[in-house]
């Protein structure tokens, strides 16, 4: 199966590198612009390597905690879960330079294995309305791209390297990040990146301390960008995280001060990016393959009653995307197609030996597989005052491995923003949802798997209404925008790989929300401020018992100032607030109960100094949650105010950094 996809994607990209396009207007795609910002794009689209940089971003938390809707839980890497209006990222698509991360490995950490130290910018698609996001969109869609030897080049450079040095107290984390990167002629560039960041002791709000949660990660880039000409250009990419230690499995629950046993959760991605890029009206065609490895590695461990050898549970994706663009009048259509691989499986070196008896198990298991294949066009129309989106995507989903079964759906898109004056901006979007059953937590693979009779795909609808004001001119500004959205949406046959090796559909669920966002930059002065709120309701399909989703009555109030202060130095205040609330919550064996969360809010300092007296050194010095508030994030796990088991966010965490270039 492997080789015949490399086989035929290697056809699809040869076949395009050959495309010769004619041409009477020397017009590059990239170099037309119809005008859709938004205030959600001020926020969403626009979180680049230097910002991370500047707030010394050291996971995937640093990376997120900006955009509105977005919480991220957890305190270590490894427990880190991601949730984006009212779902958890399991709802949404993720992919790392075009490559697609899918599964879970196991419930109790999360699956975002992003190192910021290696990416050049993230962006964030709030819920499912574009057909160009991929398939299986229900909630939103996260977008990362890592860099490119351009992003540390300067014009006639041959040859350069940058060396950061890290420490953060809350987790004593010391990182080292190197990077070398160079031209070799004017059609090859490269550029390597390696981190090695050490975890120790991890301090929670008000000076407790867990030492069951330390850890190393290791994680890597190697990147050649080849432009054969000014039409092609092709990338081909490594990206390797390995994040492990001796430390509890379980990484979202409470951290203790006992020994553990090793475990490890990698990343292996590989890539190639192709882009013809002529001076045609008609052809801008992109294209993507990758495979994609994540897996979850235990040592051998010896129980009450059986010993087990070292154990693997793997996630692999691979698959590609083929695209191309056009101009023809007011239209900027993109079409393409798309086709995703997915598979599981359990490798151990050995079997399980019971104690008393001698018996043995096989615990090696070969699990599901996904094949999903899809079609999709975007037509995006600049109509006088109205600019309006439409597009559709068609996705053929089949089961495989010890899974059977095919699904099929057409998903219309619709965004549209009208002008109404010269301030203010209508907007609405809608996006029908489907995604096909995902396969199982891995870690609860078993030889005894069994499929569920009645395995259905998810399917509903997405509706959002907004507006956009400028307020520019009002504000005297550089640029001011202010923005508002609700949404509503709905899930039939919602389904979570959480110990659901048998595929079962598992409730109904609605979702609504709002949104509201607010930028301002005059001068050396810019702020960002946003409200979200999240709220619905939940059937599950077993009893009909009506509850709350976890996410809802969530109020999540954000800002982030920053300032020029000094040609060489320039700093930045956010703070997070929530306030608390109450939430039903149905168990099969306990059945609804009410369950109250409390309130908190965290207080962040960034600053970078960058002397001109040591040229090409930056100095950066932090401090986040500055008064040391505990507090639990309201989608962790343990968010109820009575648990005993509560993941605490990580206290007061005092941030330096040094980088030099050369």
């Amino acid at each position: 199966m492997k080789l015949k996809i490399a086989k035929t994607v290697a056809a699809l990209m040869l076949a395009n590198i050959s495309v010769q396009a004619e041409n009477s207007q020397s017009t590059h795609l990239d170099d037309v612009n119809i005008k859709t910002t938004t205030a959600f794009d001020a926020q969403i689209k626009s979180i680049s390597s230097q910002e991370l940089e500047d707030k010394q971003a050291s996971d995937v938390k640093d990376v997120l905690k900006s955009i509105p809707s977005v919480d991220v839980s957890g305190d270590a890497r490894y427990a880190q879960k991601i949730y984006v209006r009212g779902l958890d990222d399991k709802s949404s698509n993720i992919t790392v330079d075009g490559a697609k991360v899918g599964g879970q490995l196991f419930h109790h950490s999360g699956d975002q294995t992003i190192d910021p130290s290696l990416l050049k910018i993230t962006s964030v698609e709030l819920g499912p309305n574009s057909a160009l996001s991929g398939s299986g969109v229900i909630n939103g869609s996260f977008v990362y791209e890592t860099k490119d030897p351009s992003d540390f080049l300067e014009p006639n450079e041959v040859f350069g390297g940058k060396v950061t040095l890290g420490y953060q107290s809350g987790y004593e984390r010391k990182t080292g990040t190197v990077a070398v990167f160079g031209r070799v002629n004017d059609k090859v560039e490269f550029v390597g990146i390696g981190t090695i960041s050490d975890d120790g002791t991890l301090r929670i709000g008000g000076g407790e301390e867990f030492t069951s949660k330390e850890s190393r990660l290791e994680s890597g880039l190697a990147k050649i960008v080849i432009k054969a000409n000014d039409y092609n250009t092709i990338k081909l990419s490594y990206n390797r995280y390995e994040d492990s230690g001796d430390r509890q499995l379980s990484g979202e629950k409470v951290g203790t001060d006992n020994e553990e046993d090793y475990n490890s959760i990698t990343r292996d991605t590989f890539n190639i990016n192709y882009e013809y890029k002529p001076d045609n009206e008609l052809v801008n065609v992109k294209a993507n393959t990758y495979y994609n490895e994540q897996y979850l590695t235990r040592e051998a461990t010896s129980e009450a009653t059986y010993e087990e050898p070292e154990r693997e549970y793997k996630n692999t994706t691979l698959g590609y995307d083929l695209r191309n663009t056009s101009l023809l009048g007011i239209h900027k259509i993109t079409y393409g197609t798309d086709y995703t691989h997915e598979e599981q499986e359990v490798s151990t070196d050995g079997y399980r030996v019971y104690n008393t008896t001698g018996v043995t198990e096989d615990l090696n298991v070969s699990g599901g597989e996904i094949d999903n294949r899809g079609l999709y066009i975007e037509d995006e129309m600049q109509l006088n005052k109205l600019t309006l989106t439409l597009g559709a995507r068609y996705d053929y989903h089949e089961l495989g491995g010890i899974y059977d079964g095919t699904f099929k759906e057409l998903s219309p898109k619709l965004k549209a923003k009208y002008q109404l004056t010269d301030e203010l901006a209508l907007k609405t979007a809608y996006g029908h949802i489907f995604k096909g059953p995902a396969l199982g937590e891995t870690l609860m693979l078993s030889s005894t798997t069994t499929q569920d009779d009645d395995v259905s795909a998810q399917i509903g609808n997405n509706f959002e209404l907004g507006f956009d004001y400028d307020l520019t001119n009002t504000l005297n500004a550089d640029y001011s925008i202010f923005g508002f959205n609700v949404y509503r949406y709905d899930v039939d046959n919602y389904s979570y790989p959480t110990k659901n090796n048998s595929l079962s559909s598992e409730s109904d669920v609605v979702i609504w929300g709002l949104e509201t966002m607010f930028s301002y930059e005059k001068d050396k002065f810019g702020l960002n401020a946003s409200h979200s709120y999240t709220d619905g309701k939940e059937k599950d399909l077993a009893s009909g018992t009506t509850y709350d989703p976890k996410a809802a009555h969530i109020h999540l109030f954000k800002i982030a100032l920053n300032y020029q202060l000094l040609n060489e130095l320039k700093g930045s205040y956010s703070t997070q607030f929530v306030p608390g609330n109450t939430w039903n919550e149905y168990s099969s064996t306990s059945g609804v109960i009410e369950y109250e969360r409390g309130g908190y809010a965290t207080h962040d300092v960034d600053f970078t100094y960058k002397p001109n007296s040591m040229k090409n050194t930056t100095f950066n010095f932090g401090v986040g949650n500055i008064f040391d508030k505990k507090y639990v994030s309201h989608n962790g796990f343990g968010a109820q105010t009575t648990s005993t088991n509560r993941n605490y966010d990580v206290g007061r965490n005092v941030k330096l950094q040094l980088s030099y270039r050369f």
